[in-house]
This record gives C-alpha cells, sequence and structure tokens, in this order.
C-alpha cells in the first residue's frame, strides 16, 4: 500500500512540481513534503497515523530592517485574530513570518482537492503579513525620526 505522503508527493509532482519528503527523525510516521510555489517553498504536514490532518505552511522572508521581534510578534497576533483560519509564527531563525493553514479532511482525496486553495491561502495570508509589518516598521521608523529631528531643534 502506498504511503500517505508518497500519493501527497506524486499528486503535486503530477500537477508538474518537484517535491521532497523529509521524514521526521524521532517519529518517521510524520512527514513534511516541500516544493516550490511560484518561487516560494510550501511545506505539507503529513502523518502516516492520521489521513485526516495536514499543514499547509509557507515562510515569508523579511528584509532585516523590518526583524523587530516584540513588534512583530504583536502584530501576527492581531493578524491571526483577524484571518481565523491562518496561524502566524516567526520563523525559527526570525528572518521571517511563517503562515499556516491545518485542515482537517475527510480523505487525503478531499485534502487534494482543496490543495491549490490551501497553497494560495498561505501565500497570499503571508504577503499580508509582511507588507502590515513593512508598513509599521515604516511608520515607526518615520515617527522616531520626526521626533529625533523635532528634539535636536528644540534644544
Amino acid at each position: 500500500m502506498e504511503l500517505l505522503r508518497d500519493r501527497i508527493a506524486r499528486f503535486i509532482a503530477d500537477e508538474g512540481h518537484r517535491t521532497n519528503i523529509d521524514v521526521h527523525d524521532d517519529r518517521p510516521e510524520v512527514a513534511a513534503i516541500t516544493l516550490r510555489a511560484r518561487g516560494q517553498q510550501i511545506w505539507v504536514s503529513v502523518s502516516e497515523d492520521d489521513e485526516t490532518f495536514y499543514v499547509v505552511a509557507a515562510m515569508h522572508e523579511l528584509p532585516s530592517w523590518a526583524r523587530d521581534e516584540r513588534q512583530n510578534a504583536a502584530l501576527l497576533l492581531e493578524l491571526q485574530e483577524s484571518m481565523k483560519a491562518v496561524k502566524f509564527y516567526p520563523s525559527h531563525d526570525r528572518a521571517g513570518v511563517v503562515s499556516a493553514v491545518e485542515q482537517f479532511s475527510s480523505s487525503p482525496e478531499e485534502f487534494m482537492q482543496h490543495f491549490w486553495k490551501l497553497v494560495a491561502l498561505v501565500r497570499e495570508s503571508g504577503a499580508s503579513a509582511v507588507a502590515r509589518i513593512l508598513d509599521r516598521t515604516e511608520s515607526k521608523a518615520a515617527a522616531e525620526k520626526f521626533i529625533d529631528g523635532f528634539m535636536r531643534g528644540s534644544q
């Protein structure tokens, strides 16, 4: 019988994308399938123990000047409240934002039927999060520059 991860990877490959399967070291039943969609890396997490639960995620890189952890964490929580289906996390190296969707499906076939919509959702929501972070960072920098200039002028 074909493993779930191989079925999902074959489906993605049949759609014209190269895939790579990384099996979790401590839990061999859990795997991440990676692919590139429009130049962006996407991860699909699957478990051989549960054919109904999937996670689709994308990492969105931030420029170095926009990596304020405290400011970004608050904004990501704000975004998560407004986009209930999407979870946002800082990347492990803090260089970006991960947007992820957890999907429960009645079967792998149902998941595959909705797969590209889920990819579009994590890509678009992540791009929106990055845009909001950049806007807020630029606004904060402009305000600090104004205050600094004002303080220098009043001395």
